[in-house]
């Protein structure tokens, strides 16, 4: 049995953690007072006693990873409302995002043309087809508007990718944020017929299995239960959990591992490092430069998200909520209507009333955009958007809480994967140290679990190599 120890408590360490803890002694260290990262609760000071989230709020259901985790955790699913969509502001109005798209992209000008007009549908429909482009990427937002104009990218597909990144499509990359338009700019072909092939093989998997599967998931109190969970997990095992624990940098010493933080210092046989991209570049400078310069790079966005339950004032509520483009010139960017999209929470709230979030910030605001307001002015002018947007004066706030996420959501900018194989590379030929996170392979939960069940397998791996030769 090996001592690990896994630096950081949101999503990506305790999944390492806990696949480590059956067969090692291994210590988590959170430097903050709460596990969990991005994926955290609110009760709304006891409004909603059982929790609703306050970060990430869902996970993909369509990727297998978190529900192989919730199984084993026992934690029972459950799935969006089938009877609400969501809609987009476009000049003003609200409109229905059009279902057969990729992330926003159609195969028909038609699909979109009420939503951008009939000069920029047909600007999208006559694509201008362009060469190859040179390497493996490019920005998302600058290939799309080359390709078929720029009201599609600013109305619909930016809004999109801005509710999984808090950032600006012109900025993210293609191969990383929707690879499956990127054979269109490798090759030099049309995205319009590309998009045809994708939304048909969809179609025929759609008619061959029946229903369609949910695309997200969570469970009653939100996806912030797999903290709790995985928590339990690791100490069943016989691990150990420590919040206030800072690290303050690691070091080697032969083929172990010292940890140093603000108590005493951990020598370990593998270490897992899982904090931010910045915090771990601090970690790694004496150790791998390289990759501690390539890590230090990632630019990151801060928001903040408004929980609240509302009076509607008799009014029933439609929908499931809203995204609203840069161009809209809002304070929110996104709204979701929380007891409309998951059903169980309509159980733990009054008759006449709804649990929204709205969603504030993106990435590259400056501090006078809200990070420099108070709370209750972000409440103000979040909520103030939010009655005009759905044309709703006379609903009121029962109450209300603000989560900011500073320099919470990594930026994958063009170059990205390169970026990480390089890191990946250097860290490699170091044994025994492993770096997981959404900093890596996708910001989504799944891709998370995924990147801490991968270094996890290599660190069993080693201790099993290890104890075969010492035998």
């Amino acid at each position: 049995m090996s001592q690990i120890t896994v630096v950081g408590g949101g999503i990506s360490g305790l999944v390492a953690a806990y696949r480590l803890s059956a067969d090692h002694r291994v210590t988590v260290l959170e430097s903050g007072d709460l596990l969990g990262g991005c994926l955290k609760a609110t009760t709304l000071d006891g409004g909603v006693p059982v929790g609703i989230d306050s970060g990430a709020e869902a996970s993909l259901n369509r990727r297998p990873e978190t529900k192989i985790l919730a199984a084993e955790l026992g934690l029972a699913s459950v799935f969006p409302s089938t009877r609400h969509s969501s809609q987009v502001l476009s000049r003003g109005s609200l409109h229905a995002i059009p279902k057969r798209t990729i992330m926003g992209v159609p195969a028909e000008a038609a699909e979109v043309e009420s939503l951008i007009g009939t000069e920029a549908a047909a600007r999208l429909a006559a694509e201008r087809i362009t060469p190859p482009i040179e390497g493996d990427d490019v920005s998302l937002g600058d290939f799309l508007s080359e390709r078929l104009g720029g009201a599609i990218v600013d109305e619909l597909v930016d809004p999109l990718l801005g509710g999984v990144y808090a950032g600006r499509c012109r900025d993210l990359s293609l191969a990383e944020t929707v690879p499956a338009l990127l054979p269109a700019a490798i090759e030099g072909t049309s995205v319009l017929d590309l998009v045809a092939r994708l939304l048909a093989a969809r179609d025929a998997q759609t008619a061959s299995t029946g229903n369609p599967e949910p695309v997200f998931m969570s469970f009653e109190g939100g996806i912030n239960r797999l903290i709790p969970a995985l928590h339990e997990a690791i100490v069943l095992d016989g691990g150990t959990v420590r919040l206030g624990a800072g690290v303050t940098g690691i070091d080697r010493d032969g083929e172990r591992w010292i940890v140093r933080g603000e108590g005493d210092d951990i020598e370990s046989d593998g270490l897992v490092l899982a904090t931010p991209a910045h915090v771990t570049a601090g970690l790694l400078r004496s150790v791998a430069p390289e990759s501690a310069s390539r890590l230090g790079e990632i630019p990151y966005a801060s928001t903040a998200l408004v929980a609240a339950l509302v009076d509607l004032g008799g009014v029933e509520l439609k929908g499931s909520g809203f995204l609203v483009p840069a161009t809209e010139g809002t304070f929110i960017k996104a709204s979701t209507f929380v007891s409309n999209k998951w059903p169980w929470t309509a159980d733990h709230i009054p008759a006449g009333t709804a649990l929204v979030r709205m969603s504030i910030g993106r990435f590259g605001d400056g501090p006078e955009v809200w990070s420099r307001f108070s709370d209750e002015e972000i409440v103000e002018r979040a909520f103030a958007d939010w009655q005009t947007i759905t044309s709703r004066p006379e609903s009121q706030l029962l109450g209300s809480v603000v989560q900011r996420w500073n320099s919470a959501l990594p930026q994958y900018l063009p170059g990205h994967a390169g970026r990480i194989a390089a890191i990946d590379a250097e860290i490699a030929s170091l044994p025994g140290l492993e770096l997981a996170g959404s900093a890596y392979g996708g910001v989504g939960i799944p891709a998370c679990i995924a990147r801490a069940d991968a270094a996890a397998r290599r660190l069993n791996r080693r201790a099993d190599d290890h104890r075969d030769t010492s035998e």
